[in-house]
């Protein structure tokens, strides 16, 4: 069962989400948090609703969106998305036992920077971490274009200047410090055959002593590879 919702925000944006449930009443729910230029709709976070429904009831939201009042990309940061994530859960994690996320690429980074409390536990889908050393290893994917940068990953985005410079700022040392403070367990799934899967650090490195590391073979960052996802 899928309904849709809107939260609107103390900035005068809205935020549109889908809630995926059963229909029963549950004390436990997942929390979706897409990445850079990704959407609620990907496919692995469809196959994740569509599977933990039966028993968790999940949200699924954009970070930004095209409908009226959403959010342009553009205009964002992590902190931006951050505030936005502790905004859904303070509309609607209260009414739940266990609180569980899940973060996809620079939905790592997001979650982390919310740190919200109260979350049972955390899966981060081969997270973005050290943001400055992957724009120095993709540097000729960015190309200054006045207040915005222009991505070009084979299709062309834009992103705030802001978003830029706060991607540079999380290197590894910022990301460890985030790492530290982040309380809840954190369960990092690497791509097998990912760019991240060289970095021996990720959000699970510190903070709760329960953390793990998980790695899924023969995919790529977005996990669209046979079963993988």
């Amino acid at each position: 069962m899928e309904t849709t919702w809107t939260i609107p925000t103390p900035d005068g944006h809205t935020i549109y989400g889908v809630k995926n449930s059963s229909g029963l009443t549950t004390s436990k729910a997942i929390f979706i948090v897409h990445g850079l230029t990704g959407h609620m709709n990907e496919y692995a976070f469809k196959r994740a609703a569509d599977y933990f429904e039966e028993t968790y009831d999940v949200y699924r939201f954009n970070l930004y969106d095209g409908r009226d009042g959403g959010r342009n990309m553009v205009d964002c940061t992590i902190k931006t998305h951050a505030g936005d994530l502790n905004l859904v859960l303070e509309h609607f994690a209260k009414s739940y036992k266990q609180v569980f996320l899940i973060g996809h690429s620079y939905g790592g980074p997001t979650v982390m920077t919310a740190n919200p409390s109260n979350i049972t536990a955390v899966s981060l889908w081969d997270p973005s971490f050290d943001l400055r050393h992957t724009q120095e290893r993709f540097e000729d994917a960015y190309t200054p274009c006045g207040d915005m940068y222009m991505v070009n990953w084979g299709t062309t985005y834009l992103i705030g200047k802001a978003m830029y410079e706060e991607a540079g700022r999380l290197d590894e040392s910022a990301c460890i410090e985030l790492s530290k403070k982040f309380l809840s367990p954190v369960q990092v799934i690497s791509a097998g055959d990912g760019f991240f899967v060289q970095q021996h650090l990720s959000w699970h490195s510190f903070g709760a002593p329960n953390n793990i590391r998980e790695f899924v073979a023969g995919t790529v960052h977005c996990f669209h590879e046979g079963n993988s996802c």
